[in-house]
């Protein structure tokens, strides 16, 4: 969950609940594409006709299934005081982002769990007209329940990051006073969770000679690996959890001024402050590094070297406040960089480096 209230790059706002603007990435459309490729293989037996309304269906009941759960996290999260910037519909499910500052472990836990139970009540739904639908209803019906099913089933896995995982950290950081803690064996597990995936539905089957499907091989992969990612970078941000009490954002923060992008290179570097410019959105996501033992002519514009941040890595904070924004907007995205935006301007840049050395400064062990 991040923290930033930019629109993601690349999505489309196709609506809003409670105030919170939803948006469809363009990579659901991939998801979207195999789940009707599924559904029409599935219905094909009943005819060309059914097969092709089967399909139909099928994408239906998973965006129903995505953004019930997203939503879920999002009333919950309004109604206990957290800022809820989005919902998004990506190739992955979707996420939801708020802002999570003066988060408590029983707050969190009822945030993440929020998603399984919507779930968990569609699928409730679908099993009452399983049970009382004759026919194609019947069927259809039948796939409502063990989509919303699965996918709650699924997210109750008590490993980071899954919804369940967000749980066991909670119950962790509730009974050591330990946020870090808490992440760091959430994310071990999630790595068991993530080599059980393979194991069950891909080793153990080749131990009997069977011989799985190419589609469901990739489909074990592809999420074993984003499991495995997912908690490798909850264990990668445990040490720094330790900090948010002790260290502020100021003291972490490096200057910026911005610069146009037509601006030298030459000129860049030599400026005292740290440089960032504008995107073709006129958001400050847009950072100049420097480029050792790289020829660089002194003459070339920046805009044609610098680097860009996530959105997600854009953090409205001031000096005064805490690292949870900050922590949280690295830990979503990966990136170690955040720009920090006052009243939409830039005024600093955070970078893992920097709150790694604070904590040393703190005596915080990381």
């Amino acid at each position: 969950m991040s923290t930033s209230s930019q629109a993601p790059r690349g999505a489309l706002r196709i609506g809003g609940v409670a105030g919170v603007p939803i948006y469809l990435d363009r990579t659901w459309l991939f998801l979207a594409a195999f789940i009707a490729f599924t559904g029409y293989q599935t219905g094909a037996v009943n005819g060309q006709g059914f097969a092709l309304a089967y399909a139909g269906w099928l994408v239906v009941v998973i965006f129903v299934a995505v953004l019930g759960h997203e939503i879920g996290h999002a009333l919950v999260a309004r109604l206990l005081g957290f800022r809820v910037h989005r919902i998004v519909a990506t190739l992955w499910g979707g996420h939801t982002a708020y802002d999570g500052t003066g988060a408590t472990p029983g707050r969190t836990a009822l945030v993440a769990l929020a998603g399984p139970g919507v779930n968990a009540a569609l699928a409730a739904f679908g099993a009452v007209g399983a049970a009382t639908l004759d026919g194609a209803a019947g069927t259809f019906a039948s796939s409502f329940f063990l989509l919303n099913a699965l996918l709650a089933g699924f997210n109750l896995l008590p490993g980071l990051p899954l919804d369940g995982g967000a749980a066991v950290q909670s119950l962790v950081w509730g009974a050591t006073g330990r946020r870090d803690l808490g992440l760091l064996v959430a994310g071990w597990i999630g790595r068991l969770v993530a080599l059980g995936l393979v194991v069950w539905f891909l080793l153990l089957p080749l131990s009997r000679g069977d011989r799985p499907d190419l589609v469901n091989v990739v489909i074990v992969l592809v999420m074993g690996w984003v499991l495995w990612s997912g908690a490798t970078q909850a264990i990668r941000r445990a040490p720094i959890e330790g900090v948010v009490e002790r260290v502020r954002v100021g003291d972490v923060a490096q200057r910026v001024v911005v610069l146009p992008t037509d601006t030298p290179y030459e000129v860049a570097m030599a400026h005292p402050d740290l440089v960032v410019c504008l995107d073709e959105r006129g958001r400050p996501t847009l950072f100049l590094t420097a480029l050792p033992g790289q020829d660089v002519p002194p003459s070339t514009p920046i805009g044609s070297v610098v680097q860009r941040v996530p959105d997600e890595n854009l953090v409205e904070a001031g000096p005064a406040d805490d690292l949870t924004a900050v922590i949280q907007a690295m830990g979503t995205t990966g990136v170690g960089v955040i720009v920090l935006t006052r009243d939409g301007q830039a005024w600093g840049v955070a970078s893992a480096r920097a709150i790694g050395a604070a904590a040393q400064r703190s005596g915080t062990r990381t």
